[in-house]
């Protein structure tokens, strides 16, 4: 029997009672890490009778997985919802990344919870992002085939850098004193630059001339 199950209860009262647990469980997993944070801890935070936390979930792990795949659904419908209708892959890229970071401005326990994964068990943390790249990855096949993306490029290892993108210029955001919207868009934008136009200037020119010269 999988002990690392949850149930979600049917009625308005019972409802109430699981969204109070999860709330607990992400302040304190975000605050005090999964290790760190007992059972007791969330009931006693949560205010709920020791028993009541059984109802909902087996265990402590069952909880975070829970929230984890709370996140992992509500980031692919930002971006789904954010991206609705545009054809190309700049815009839907630009669109992704700015939908990304808005979420995580809006919900700042996300990227503590998700990261924590990786401390919590590492197959847990390979899969979130697995799950992740395995999407995105299809999704690019599409505009290969459109001849927006070259095809020369591995789709796997494309899928990791835009994903790398998206975490780490939304960090760039968060770690702003100032961040409003002129100021995301325009980072998102210089991000957006980046992919577009790349950072090498000639480079492959310069080592295809020396080779050529010089041996």
């Amino acid at each position: 029997m999988n002990k690392d199950t949850y149930r979600y209860p049917k009625t308005p009262s019972g409802i109430k009672t699981f969204n109070k647990i999860v709330a607990t469980g992400k302040k304190l997993f975000a605050k005090n890490g999964f290790q760190a944070t007992s059972i007791n801890d969330i009931i006693a935070k949560s205010k709920i009778a020791a028993g009541t936390f059984y109802i909902y979930f087996d265990s402590k792990l069952a909880l975070y997985l829970y929230i984890l795949d709370l996140y992992r659904v509500s980031i692919r419908k930002a971006s789904a919802e954010a991206t609705k209708g545009m054809s190309t892959r700049y815009d839907i890229e630009r669109a992704g990344i700015k939908a990304f970071i808005s979420y995580a401005l809006k919900d700042p326990l996300a990227y503590r919870i998700i990261w924590e994964s990786l401390f919590v068990d590492f197959d847990i943390f390979k899969n979130y992002y697995e799950s992740f790249a395995d999407a995105y990855i299809k999704h690019l096949k599409e505009f290969v085939e459109k001849g927006e993306i070259r095809e020369d490029l591995d789709l796997e290892t494309l899928s990791y850098t835009l994903m790398g993108i998206s975490n780490f210029v939304g960090l760039q955001v968060i770690f702003k004193e100032n961040k409003d919207e002129s100021e995301l868009n325009r980072i998102i934008d210089e991000a957006m630059s980046i992919l577009d136009q790349g950072i090498f200037k000639n480079k492959r020119v310069i080592r295809e001339y020396v080779h050529i010269n010089f041996y």
